[in-house]
C-alpha cells in the first residue's frame, strides 16, 4: 500500500507580501503625518504663547512709563531755566527741541514723536529702523528725594520754593532744604539686530544717565525682542479746556502743538506690532494689521505677528 506525502509550505505569497508592505507604508505615512501635525501645532502654540507674553510685558512697560508723563511738580516747561549741566554726548534733540535740558535758543519739549527718517528725526537715531515711529519723553519721577538720598547716576530737578534747577550730585548749588525730583529723559525706537545669523527686530531705549566719570550720556539698551513696528497717535486739547478735541498720528501733529503753543497733548495711543523671533516655514503670513490710521501688510514671510494697542491719558496737566 502506497502512501502519498503532501508538503505544507510556510511563507508569504507575492500578493500577501505586497499587501503587507502597503499596510506598513500606510502606517508609516500616517505616523509621519501625525508627527508633522503635532510639530506644527507645537510650533504654533509656542510662538503664540511667546507673543502673548511679549504683549503682556509691553502693556505693563508702557503703562508704567507713561502714567506720570507731563508731571513737572507744578512747573511749566517754559518756566524751567537753562541748565548749567553740560549736555550729554550724542544728545537726542530734534530741529525745534533743545534736547535733554532747556536752552535759550530752542524750546524744551516734554513729549515728541514722529517717523524715523522724516525731517524731525532726532540726530541720535542713526541706526533706527526707518518707517517705524520713535517716541521721546521727558518728565519727573513721582518720588522726590532729599539731599542725602541723591544717586550718582541720576539727574534731578532741584525745587526750592518756586525756583528750579537741573542738578546732579556734583553740582555746587545743592541745598539741604530743597526737594529733588528724579528727572527722566528717554527715547524709544526699533532697530534690526543680527543674532546667530538671524535678523531680529528689537525695541530699544536711549536714557539719560550719569557715568562714574561725571559725564552725562544717552545710554542705549534693549527693551524687548520681537518688536517690528511702533506707531503713536496723540490726543490734543486745542483750546486748553481740559477736553480732547482731536487725535492724529504723530507725523501729523503741528510743530506748535509739540511746543504747547496751539494745543496741549493729553493722550497717547500706542500700537506695537510684535513678530515671532523664529520663522515657521509651514506658515505664510499675508495678513493686514491696522495700526490706528496706518496699515501694515505682512510681506508673505513665515513669521507670526500680534498687534498690541492701548491708550494712556495724562492726568498730570
Amino acid at each position: 500500500m502506497r502512501h502519498s506525502c503532501h508538503l505544507i509550505q510556510n511563507g508569504w505569497t507575492l500578493i500577501e507580501a505586497m499587501i503587507s508592505m502597503g499596510l506598513g507604508l500606510l502606517c508609516t505615512l500616517m505616523l509621519i503625518a501625525g508627527w508633522q501635525w503635532n510639530y506644527r501645532a507645537f510650533i504654533q502654540t509656542t510662538q503664540l504663547s511667546e507673543l502673548q507674553q511679549s504683549a503682556q510685558f509691553v502693556l505693563s512697560f508702557m503703562q508704567q512709563e507713561l502714567v506720570n508723563q507731563n508731571f513737572w511738580a507744578g512747573f511749566e516747561l517754559a518756566d524751567l531755566p537753562p541748565s548749567t549741566l553740560m549736555s550729554p554726548a550724542a544728545d537726542c534733540k530734534g530741529p525745534f527741541d533743545s534736547g535733554s535740558f532747556p536752552s535759550i535758543k530752542n524750546n524744551f519739549v516734554g513729549i515728541y514723536s514722529g517717523v524715523v527718517g522724516a525731517s524731525g528725526t532726532p540726530g541720535c537715531l542713526t541706526s533706527a529702523t526707518k518707517g517705524s515711529d520713535f517716541l521721546q519723553l521727558k518728565r519727573l519721577a513721582g518720588a522726590p528725594a532729599h539731599l542725602s538720598e541723591l544717586k550718582t547716576n541720576r539727574v534731578y530737578l532741584q525745587q526750592e520754593q518756586r525756583s528750579a534747577n537741573f542738578v546732579a550730585v556734583h553740582s555746587p548749588m545743592l541745598s539741604s532744604v530743597a526737594t529733588y525730583w528724579p528727572y527722566v529723559h528717554q527715547l524709544w525706537y526699533v532697530v534690526q539686530q543680527k543674532h546667530e545669523g538671524k535678523i531680529i527686530p528689537v525695541m530699544m531705549r536711549k536714557r539719560l544717565v550719569r557715568q562714574l566719570s561725571g559725564q552725562l550720556v544717552m545710554d542705549t539698551s534693549s527693551v524687548i525682542d520681537g518688536v517690528e513696528m511702533l506707531h503713536f497717535e496723540l490726543g490734543v486739547d486745542s483750546n486748553f479746556d481740559g477736553q480732547m478735541d482731536y487725535s492724529k498720528p504723530a507725523a501729523q501733529i503741528p510743530e506748535a502743538v509739540w511746543r504747547g503753543q496751539t494745543g496741549q497733548i493729553m493722550q497717547l495711543r500706542y500700537f506695537v506690532l510684535l513678530r515671532s523671533i523664529t520663522a515657521d516655514l509651514t506658515y505664510t503670513n499675508v495678513q493686514q494689521y491696522q495700526l490706528g490710521q496706518r496699515l501694515f501688510k505682512a510681506p508673505g514671510d513665515h513669521y507670526r505677528r500680534l498687534l498690541v494697542s492701548s491708550a494712556v491719558t495724562f492726568n498730570n496737566l
